[in-house]
């Protein structure tokens, strides 16, 4: 990547040798004192800096303070025939990348540039990649417009930036997590790491070693120190998913650091503190389990502060033609069919079956249907054989089977075209002829 270098020196002839070294691998942008610098900067935007302490008008120290306060991710470079210490710990505090003493070899800067150019481009990445994310887990990029999903959404806005622990509760597939994250990258912490762990995936003997590290030697196998989660997460958001699953002994050790800020690793004996927002997910029921004597009562209440609660996909049914619209643009996308949309009787379906594996199940429908269509239009027959392949005769939301179901489709469909066979058949996706068999086949005068 080509960048743009701010130079500032008040030596012509150090401008001129910047010129001839550089100027094949950068567009260089001059300035000779430290007003001329600001001016640059604030016309030509450069991504790297080389930058001479002694300036006229402005010293370096005073430029470099400027221009980091007006952007914090500018890549700076100090210069300086002056070899005290004292002037490059201050540099360096006010955010300089690297410090140079003159006379220097010009290898030596092109590397340095070239590990600054390297600083920028990670930099952006990663500032990309937040915005993108935060962009990803918006309110609006949440879909669902039934009672249920306005109430969570609404719970969710409340409590951004109240710091308090959130237990977020639902079936498998229903969109725990989802949840989570648009909690942290919507509050003041988004801009620190979102850390998820699904407890039920780690083994029980690991478990403890995950969530707060351990020290080398703690037992057979741990050759080095490891961090935990907890320590990854400092400052950020730590999603504890499948709480339920929590070894007992070790609730009381996720209780304490709730309660203190404060842990240890496994097998060490320094107190590590800890920043941390807990939002935790199970789709157990935890008052069961503290009455089983499975789950600590004084943890649940800790984790308890919101209780969120997502509605499962069978009583959400009306948010089903949104989110088959959305996969279906995802899968436009990616197989490039721009046509490519569910009949209406097929949504149908889609609509009355009863999902237990909710969402994640839906989208898994929806995408091998489509995968395996040779026709831009998915119709009922294919959307009835994979659901049918989903397990042996799979109820519907109504207790009806596939048959009934089609019938009452037909029925309804012929009610909102006032009986009339052309538009309906349209509507379905068939022929007059097909309509009219399937008429005679459920007894539809």
């Amino acid at each position: 990547m080509r960048c743009r270098l701010l130079v500032v020196d008040d030596d012509p002839d150090i401008l001129e040798l910047f010129q001839e070294a550089l100027g094949d691998d950068y567009d260089l942008i001059t300035a000779v004192d430290g007003e001329q610098a600001l001016l640059r900067f604030r016309d030509h935007q450069p991504q790297l800096m080389l930058l001479d302490v002694r300036l006229p008008k402005r010293d370096g120290i005073e430029v470099l303070r400027v221009i980091k306060e007006a952007n914090p991710q500018m890549v700076v470079i100090m210069i300086t025939a002056n070899k005290d210490v004292s002037t490059a710990v201050q540099a360096m505090k006010l955010g300089a990348y690297d410090y140079l003493i003159k006379p220097f070899e010009i290898d030596h800067l092109k590397y340095l540039l070239e590990r600054a150019r390297d600083k920028f481009t990670l930099q952006r990445e990663v500032t990309n990649l937040r915005s993108e994310l935060r962009q990803v887990y918006k309110f609006d990029h949440i879909i669902g417009e039934s009672r249920g999903m306005r109430e969570v959404l609404a719970t969710v806005s409340r409590v951004l930036d109240n710091e308090v622990p959130v237990l977020v509760l639902g079936e498998s597939g229903t969109g725990k997590e989802l949840i989570a994250r648009a909690i942290h990258f919507n509050s003041r912490r988004s801009a620190e790491r979102f850390v998820a762990v699904n407890c039920a995936a780690i083994p029980d003997n690991l478990v403890e070693s995950e969530l707060f590290g351990h020290e080398r030697g703690a037992f057979t196998g741990a050759t080095a120190t490891k961090q935990g989660r907890f320590e990854m997460a400092d400052r950020g958001t730590l999603f504890l998913d499948e709480i339920g699953s929590l070894k007992y002994e070790l609730q009381a050790k996720l209780l304490r650091v709730l309660q203190e800020h404060s842990y240890e690793r496994v097998g060490g004996t320094e107190t590590l503190q800890t920043d941390v927002r807990i939002v935790a997910a199970t789709g157990l029921d935890l008052t069961r389990a503290i009455a089983a004597g499975q789950f600590r009562d004084d943890l649940y209440y800790r984790l308890n502060v919101v209780p969120i609660v997502l509605p499962p996909l069978r009583e959400r049914s009306d948010d089903i033609p949104l989110l088959v619209e959305h996969f279906l643009g995802e899968l436009r996308r990616k197989l490039g069919r721009k046509q490519l949309r569910v009949s209406d009787r097929a949504m149908e379906l889609l609509r009355r079956y009863h999902w237990p594996g909710n969402i994640r199940e839906l989208e898994n429908v929806v995408e091998s249907t489509a995968i395996l269509s040779e026709e831009d239009v998915i119709g009922p027959q294919q959307v009835q054989r994979r659901l049918a392949s989903l397990g042996p005769a799979p109820e519907l939301a109504s207790g009806m089977d596939l048959d009934a179901v089609e019938k009452v489709v037909i029925q309804k469909t012929l009610g909102e075209n006032r009986r009339n066979i052309t538009r309906s058949a349209e509507v379905l996706g068939i022929t007059r002829k097909t309509l009219r068999t399937k008429m005679k086949k459920y007894g539809i005068i």
